[in-house]
């Protein structure tokens, strides 16, 4: 999503409404050394175990289809004025999104009973995927935690982040962490904008339990996403206009040839479009509601 249309604790709440306390019920991908357990979270907040390797990726409160953000107090709203309202790199200061408001318990609700992470995943900068007061909360301490560069100045205080860029591999006690490019190729018909420039974010290739696991972030049908080789489960985002539209999701699909694809991030989108372009392709598409019936199309 882009930053300057984002939300931000001045400007605007988000539509929809989630039961937080919720999550769809997980799945299990077999290998030899036991299930690997696939939960999905909420709209791009994914979370994969297998043995000792526990590992969440974007991490989120707030986001399409999401609770919105509780009314700032006026003494926040005061504080806020008194700030900057961009970075240096164009999107708002980390202090005056969403993601520094502080957690409370029922935010909390969707993360419930999951194990504590060995590693987190982050793929871009912005507030559905980056909240750093989610992640400080869940973070323990031996939790590795992975962002891309352009993330480390907006942890709100984090400490202990590592960063990746585009190209490089790390290992992860028993898994295996490429991050690959993740960014939109072209600008937006309709607006002229660059959602994701390339370089920015990252998305994660990982090696776990002998199973490689596409989680492709924020972006369009990248030239390197469709020459990934040997990708046993892919997790592909749609929604108009920063990332693709479900025909063009499933065409992405066709050329990175996963085993198992989730289609993913689709607030507003109709992710069976997406599971009829792929019917005959041998590809076997796992439908999950993200949202539990609050948003998107079904």
């Amino acid at each position: 999503m882009n930053g300057r249309l984002f939300a931000t604790i001045l400007g605007v709440t988000f539509a929809g409404a989630f039961a937080s306390a919720q999550r769809p019920a997980p799945d299990a991908i077999a290998t030899p050394d036991g299930d690997i357990t696939i939960s999905p979270i909420a709209h791009g907040s994914v979370y994969i175990a297998h043995g000792q390797n526990v590992i969440l990726i974007d991490p989120a409160r707030f986001g399409p289809g999401l609770p919105p953000p509780p009314p700032p107090s006026p003494e926040l709203i005061a504080q806020l004025k008194k700030m900057p309202p961009k970075a240096p790199d164009g999107e708002p200061s980390p202090e005056t999104t969403v993601s520094a408001l502080p957690v409370t318990p029922e935010q909390m609700a969707r993360f419930k009973g999951l194990k504590e992470p060995t590693l987190i995943l982050v793929t871009d900068i912005h507030d559905d995927h980056l909240d750093p007061r989610v992640i400080a909360a869940l973070k323990g301490a031996s939790t590795r935690l992975i962002v891309p560069p352009a993330a480390t100045s907006r942890l709100l205080g984090v400490q202990g982040a590592e960063a990746m860029s585009n190209g490089e591999t790390r290992r992860v006690g028993g898994t295996t962490v490429e991050a690959v490019p993740m960014y939109n190729p072209r600008p937006d018909a309709k607006l002229g904008l660059v959602f994701h420039p390339k370089g920015r974010g990252n998305g994660y290739v990982l090696t776990v339990g002998g199973k490689r696991i596409y989680v492709a972030g924020d972006t369009g049908c990248t030239a390197e996403m469709q020459i990934l080789k040997s990708i046993d489960v892919a997790f592909l985002p749609m929604n108009l206009p920063s990332r693709m539209s479900p025909s063009e999701a499933a065409g992405c699909a066709k050329a990175l040839r996963p085993k198992i694809v989730y289609p993913y991030h689709y607030f507003e989108s109709d992710p069976k479009v997406f599971e009829g372009a792929l019917q005959g392709t041998g590809i076997e598409v796992r439908l999950r509601d993200w949202y539990l019936g609050k948003a998107g199309k079904k």
